[in-house]
């Protein structure tokens, strides 16, 4: 990639990252992270491929458990495997009041919320006693 940039006259590479949103992506984390600077979670999408169910289906919305086991799973097996590389998580798990003690046991230090929900996270990992 650096022959390409040199190409077009580009002397350093801006970061290059990956997102990880499908569980092929989780189980490969390792080899993804060794070729970025790095990962963001979609918690979203991992979470629809993992429980076979999109939250915008009225036929399996029920399905859609952004915090089961199986979605907490694959969290863990990326943060396992991705050695240093930094992450962050977005998505609406990363907002859940619930989830965010989970996300920083298992060692994210990055969520990407919307807006509004900037202070209560905030306040919520203020109040932890995880870092």
């Amino acid at each position: 990639m650096l022959a390409e940039a040199n190409d077009l006259g580009i002397d350093k590479l801006p970061p290059l990252g990956a997102m990880i949103e499908t569980p092929a992506a989780a189980l490969c984390a390792k080899e993804i992270s060794e070729h970025s600077d790095f990962l963001s979670i979609g918690t979203n999408d991992l979470t629809q491929y993992t429980m076979v169910a999109g939250r915008e289906n009225p036929l399996v919305s029920d399905y859609f458990i952004d915090e089961h086991p199986a979605v907490q799973k694959m969290l863990r097996i990326v943060m396992r495997d991705i050695g240093k590389t930094p992450v962050s998580v977005c998505g609406e798990l990363a907002g859940k009041v619930d989830a965010i003690s989970m996300l920083l046991e298992i060692g994210v230090r990055t969520l990407s919320v919307a807006p509004p929900l900037v202070p209560k996270v905030k306040e919520i990992i203020k109040q932890t006693s995880i870092l």
